[in-house]
């Protein structure tokens, strides 16, 4: 007599982007987790209802881009997201988990104005290239949440496909969102540190190539000042750190915290690198805004 197909973990994805789709695909690691997703842009398994109605844990993996001036980024797909699945979750045990990068105190708003909610956030850390890789391979899994036990809950979720020894950051909603800028932002800074000391080193006969390597050998400094960076650029580019240093500097001047050091290093990966790749992605842009 065969066994019947136990489902361990109802999960439901909104968006399915480089996040979405590693999220999908690592939970899918264990057989016994039901994957549901939707995405408003692609052709998809499920309705945006039927992920809501079906899933226990909700992950929401939609964009939050720049705005083209520069000026700060748009988090009007997550609120429109979570507006529309708020009604249809309010009383229930199921859990909606923000997955996007929002800005320190979104989410703690978002469980503000429906309290009857299970929020927490749960920030990537993932490489765009590698991001199905990364998702298995975490240095840590970080889970911002109001309620110890829904806390627990993802833990558990997560423990489903993640190494025994994973190590967890079980925190509060806001410390948590800080947690993806900080870590970020200081990966970017030092690439732009790392390309002032490779200058320095070819005006003064030095070796980079040799200086950054035992630099490196130190655990407390860590890898990636190579110069060049892996896109043959200098300074910073990608998805998502001039999202997030753009996104941090506006939050910070809006709550009117100097950050005058982060606003220099942006300023100078403006003057150094030579190809903005950042403006040519898909979602890279938000909306109502207008580059200068």
């Amino acid at each position: 007599m065969n066994k019947p197909n136990l489902i361990t973990n109802k999960i439901g994805i909104i968006g399915w982007g480089f996040v979405g789709e590693a999220t999908g695909v690592g939970f899918s690691k264990n057989k016994q987790n039901k994957i549901y997703w939707f995405d408003k842009f692609k052709e998809s398994p499920n309705t945006f209802d039927e992920v809501i109605e079906n899933s226990e844990f909700i992950f929401i993996c939609v964009p939050t881009p720049m705005f083209r001036d520069y000026s700060g980024m748009d988090i009007s797909i997550v609120k429109g997201v979570v507006e529309t699945i708020a009604s249809k979750v309010i009383n229930t045990s199921k859990v909606v988990i923000i997955k996007s990068t929002v800005l320190p105190g979104t989410t703690l708003e978002f469980a503000k104005k429906y309290p009857s909610v299970n929020f927490a956030m749960n920030p990537e850390f993932l490489t765009q290239n590698k991001a199905k890789e990364d998702f298995l391979n975490p240095a840590r899994t970080v889970v911002g949440v109001t309620k110890k036990e829904v806390g627990e809950r993802i833990k558990k979720l997560y423990s489903s496909i993640l190494p025994k020894d994973q190590p967890y950051f079980i925190t509060d909603l806001v410390s948590a969102e800080l947690i993806k800028y900080m870590s970020n932002v200081t990966l970017a800074s030092k690439v732009l540190l790392a390309n002032e000391f490779y200058e320095l080193s070819n005006k003064i006969g030095a070796n980079y190539e040799e200086v950054y390597k035992a630099v490196e050998a130190d655990p407390r400094i860590g890898k990636h000042l190579a110069v060049p960076g892996p896109d043959g650029d200098l300074g910073f580019g990608g998805a998502c750190f001039p999202k997030d240093t753009l996104g941090l500097l506006s939050f910070a001047k809006n709550k009117k915290v100097d950050m005058s050091a982060l606003d220099a290093i942006w300023k100078k990966n403006l003057k150094i690198r030579k190809v903005r790749d950042w403006e040519h992605m898909d979602n890279a842009f938000g909306r109502g805004a207008s580059k200068k």
